[in-house]
């Protein structure tokens, strides 16, 4: 008897809570405000596609530096900027005819 009773109150709590579970996760908020401190101090690089190479123009301690990237270097992460940007490229079909370069700023 006591142990069918313990079955019941256990059963009940996992009803009441697994009916109140959905209506908490869909709680939203609407709206907020997100603080930013700091600065942008300079513009990103700028990627032009070429024949078998892209050109890599990084705008860097007020001027802009152009280097030539081939497909090959890209591939093995090339890094012409240091420190400004690392530079990767990741074939995304298996014909290679689409590609993916990815420029991570420092």
């Amino acid at each position: 008897m006591a142990a069918s009773i313990v079955k019941s109150i256990i059963a009940s709590g996992i009803i009441a809570l697994s009916a109140l579970t959905p209506a908490l996760a869909a709680t939203t908020v609407n709206g907020g405000v997100i603080h930013f401190r700091g600065a942008i101090v300079e513009d990103p690089c700028v990627i032009s596609p070429q024949h078998n190479q892209f050109a890599l123009s990084c705008p860097h301690e007020g001027r802009v530096q152009t280097t030539q990237v081939s497909y090959g270097e890209a591939l093995r992460g090339r890094n012409p900027y240091p420190d400004v940007a690392t530079v990767s490229m990741k074939y995304i079909n298996p014909e290679k005819t689409l590609a993916v370069v990815q420029v991570n700023y420092r």
